[in-house]
């Protein structure tokens, strides 16, 4: 069997390199096309003419990363997301879990994911919906932040004074507190799935003025 590549491309703006490739076998000719990054191909030592099985292999695997990064690229175009979570989407693409995972460090190493940066946007966009820090940090776990990032959303939502926010998310809610008790009972659950401690709810009703 002899291996040979038939033609190389430069696709695009240069980004991708386009293979062509023929197999010969017992008097049988397959044409195969592959497609990897530059970035790859710089780094890979290959050219026109015959390869070898292992130079063949590289390649392939190198089309599937490749495959994965255009894919991932193609998703952040739509919003930021994280390592974890970009890596579920393509799988769910049906990307393979090594290739997704290789993509999604090369896109984190050239900072397109910015988890630091796309975590405080996230915290902002949840304060300006007056959530509490309990429903904020469930949030962002469902986002897929790593442990490292949520003990530092932790040690910045530390610092925010929830029990005016609290306030606020209550004065935006009713005109006045009701002294029902059944009624009462329906805000302060309300309150609850904001996110609120009960501590927090307490000092809103406290300081309820409207």
């Amino acid at each position: 069997m002899t291996i040979q590549i038939k033609r190389l491309t430069a696709i695009g703006n240069g980004d991708v390199i386009g293979i062509d490739i023929e197999i010969e076998h017992d008097g049988n000719s397959q044409r195969t096309a592959f497609k990897i990054l530059s970035s790859q191909y710089a780094k890979m030592k290959i050219a026109k003419g015959e390869i070898s099985q292992s130079d063949f292999e590289e390649i392939e695997a190198a089309s599937e990363i490749c495959e994965a990064y255009l894919r991932a690229v193609n998703i952040l175009s739509f919003g930021s997301n994280t390592a974890h979570t970009l890596i579920l989407k393509l799988r769910r693409r049906g990307i393979d879990s090594d290739a997704a995972k290789e993509a999604v460090e090369m896109l984190r190493i050239k900072g397109y994911i910015n988890e630091d940066g796309d975590l405080r946007r996230e915290i902002e966009r949840c304060l300006r919906k007056l959530w509490g820090s309990r429903r904020i940090m469930a949030h962002l776990h469902s986002k897929g932040y790593e442990d490292e990032t949520l003990s530092a959303a932790e040690d910045e939502l530390s610092e925010i004074d929830f029990g005016e926010i609290c306030l606020e998310l209550l004065e935006s809610k009713c005109d006045e507190i009701p002294n029902d008790p059944k009624e009462r009972q329906k805000l302060i659950a309300s309150l609850s799935r904001y996110g609120y401690s009960m501590s927090e709810i307490k000092y809103a009703l406290s300081n309820f003025s409207k």
